[in-house]
């Protein structure tokens, strides 16, 4: 549904100006009949919203309170919201979401930016005196939301602090879930989901975000609401900065991340996005993108690494351009069996596309008895190595027989291994050093590349969800890789377009450091056929490496269309059992690169049908020292 949505707005540019318009004529019934409606025949409706959060029932609620007189030490949370010339309804509607939490142990920090509208003080004094917790201060000259902010962060008393807007509203048990978090977790920072509503209220879009990655916060503001942090943490960083009245929260958001060690994510929505054009965001999207580009290059100089950054196609999107060590070489490991037309190709498309990277083929011949492939390997020996392999095929010990036999033909040694199948093909120059630039990372183990079908339209991989479908299987399996402007598809919060964290990528075209491949000890053997590179992968993440899918390295992978799209049976049921073993904790509780929210069967990242609150409070935690998930249900675990 995103994909579709993605592709309407494409269309029509000019929708948010026209909702908001036709909802100051005609109200939200206007406004769903004649461009929702019509824009997002599949959206959310508001119905969902309302059956999602009456799963709030008195029964829930009453486990809730139980829960909450058992939690030791409930942590005191400041609210904090700056004010200026709001809607009354808005305000009304925002600050009353906050006193209808359940969880009470809270105060509401609030600093009126010099509002010229009179209602706005009448109503925080109003309020602020009919409860104690809210709490209210009025700067008397306008210093912009920086400094708003800032003001009320002065005002605090709580071990944690929670972002919110003037105009936007939480339901009843975001704070708990919140508190039940920071206790379990002890984060110096969280973020949840949200749903994206018009100015009267309905439904338009659901926000379900992954896990955190440092990578995809690099190349889009993906956290946005509801976020808070340890107020530790805040002081450290001396809240937001005061020059800042656009891009302030990214800026915030980068500067916190650079201190933090743990992050949490809360898979649920605990925040309603107000969308109207009379936000700062929506009047000065070049000015975002500018002071963005600038806040970006100042978060890579302070976080000591090299970048150059540039703006996407698409608003709020960034790509990091990291300069390669001259120290890296690739050793490009190529099993085949007969196929030397595939091979051929391959080679020559990666002649023909070679950029600054330094490599060298290994082409590891299992007994092919094809003539004529067998004169074209013999034929490239004076210019590659070609080794030749004997025994039943058994993917994991190919490869690992390959790297084993690299000693005896090079003198030099290789700094990373590129694993590909026969039937990739380069498209493009510079795919191979925008992998490397990722690989060369010392905390980054393995990066994927973004895979087509021989169309070139098609996506065949855009990473690995574990756990989809029952075991794993490819993101945006099918989906097109362009939209009907021509642009790229950007796919879900950008996962089309932005380099970003995953569990796990295809071994088709697998980029990994030779030192986390030692680490593992390569490949599992007794993983013949089947998942043997999402188990590399997962091993690689128990050790302590990032792994990166880089959607900028796009090349074809000439695997059969039609094949790909059987589901008949599992062709290797010994190695999806053991498979399943080894990984069941995160195959049950879900990958945390997708969602709970998101729907297992879906390659496109749809919502599921029916959305359910949870009894239980859900969270990833991520440790950004050792680039683990921690907590009871954390993924990753080292395999017995």
């Amino acid at each position: 549904m995103i994909r579709k949505i993605a592709r309407r707005i494409a269309r029509i540019p000019t929708i948010p100006g026209r909702a908001v318009r036709l909802w100051q004529r005609e109200g939200t019934s206007g406004v769903r009949e004649k461009i929702l409606d019509k824009l997002f025949p599949n959206r959310p409706k508001f119905d969902d919203w309302e059956q999602y959060h009456a799963g709030l029932r008195p029964h829930v609620r009453r486990q809730f309170r139980r829960r909450l007189d058992q939690l030791e030490n409930p942590p005191r949370l400041s609210i904090v919201m700056p004010v200026y010339n709001t809607p009354e309804r808005w305000l009304r509607e925002a600050i009353a979401s906050v006193q209808n939490q359940l969880y009470p142990h809270w105060e509401l920090c609030i600093v009126d930016d010099a509002s010229p509208k009179k209602h706005v003080i009448k109503l925080l004094e109003d309020l602020s005196k009919a409860d104690p917790r809210i709490r209210v201060q009025r700067r008397h000259q306008n210093g912009g939301i920086s400094a708003a902010s800032n003001d009320a962060l002065a005002m605090v008393n709580g071990e944690y602090i929670v972002l919110m807007d003037h105009d936007d509203v939480m339901p009843e048990h975001a704070l708990f879930r919140i508190a039940e978090v920071i206790r379990q977790d002890n984060p110096d920072f969280f973020y949840s989901d949200e749903a994206l509503v018009t100015p009267d209220g309905d439904v338009i879009q659901f926000m379900f975000r992954p896990a955190f990655s440092l990578e995809l916060l690099r190349s889009h503001p993906y956290i946005v609401h509801l976020v808070g942090f340890r107020r530790s943490l805040l002081e450290n960083i001396k809240g937001f900065r005061p020059f800042l009245t656009v891009s302030q929260d990214y800026d915030l958001i980068l500067r916190a991340s650079e201190k933090a060690e743990r992050i949490s994510h809360i898979p649920e929505i605990l925040y309603l996005w107000r969308q109207h054009d009379t936000s700062t965001g929506h009047d000065r999207k070049s000015q975002v993108m500018e002071i963005s580009q600038d806040l970006l290059s100042e978060h890579l100089q302070r976080s000591g690494e090299a970048g150059s950054i540039s703006t996407s196609f698409r608003f709020n999107f960034f790509q990091v351009k990291y300069p390669i060590k001259k120290s890296v070489k690739v050793a490009v490991i190529i099993p085949t069996k007969n196929c030397g037309h595939l091979v051929k190709q391959c080679l020559e498309s990666f002649a023909k596309y070679r950029g600054k990277v330094d490599y060298e083929i290994v082409l590891i011949n299992h007994q092919s008895d094809d003539q004529e492939s067998i004169n074209y390997f013999n034929s490239i020996r004076d210019r590659h190595t070609v080794l030749y392999y004997e025994g039943a095929f058994n993917f994991s010990a190919i490869n690992n027989w390959g790297i084993e036999q690299i000693p005896l033909h090079f003198d030099e040694s290789f700094t990373h291994y590129l694993f590909c199948n026969n039937d990739i093909e380069a498209i493009e120059t510079g795919w191979l050093d925008r992998m490397v630039e990722y690989g060369q990372k010392e905390d980054v183990g393995i990066v994927g590349a973004k895979l087509l079908y021989p169309d070139g339209i098609s996506i065949q991989h855009a990473g690995v969800c574990v756990g989809m479908h029952g075991m794993a299987e490819h993101f945006a399996k099918f989906m097109h890789d362009r939209l009907p402007n021509g642009e790229q598809e950007p796919g879900y919060v950008g996962a089309l377009i932005a380099s970003h964290e995953l569990s796990s990528v295809t071994a088709a075209c697998l980029l990994m450091r030779r030192d986390a491949f030692e680490a593992i000890n390569g490949y599992d053997e007794t993983l013949a056929v089947g998942f043997g590179d999402v188990d590399l992968c997962l091993r690689t993440r128990a050790a302590g490496y990032r792994v990166i899918f880089c959607p900028q390295a796009t090349l074809i992978h000439h695997e059969s269309y039609s094949r790909g799209k059987t589901f008949q049976g599992d062709p290797h049921p010994e190695d999806s059992a053991k498979f399943f073993k080894r990984w069941k904790s995160i195959i049950v509780a879900g990958d945390p690169y997708s969602n709970p929210n998101i729907a297992i069967s879906s390659q496109e990242w749809e919502p599921k049908e029916r959305l359910e609150l949870p009894i239980k409070t859900r969270s990833r935690c991520y440790d950004l020292n050792t680039h683990q998930f921690i907590g009871p249900d954390a993924p990753f675990q080292a395999p017995d």
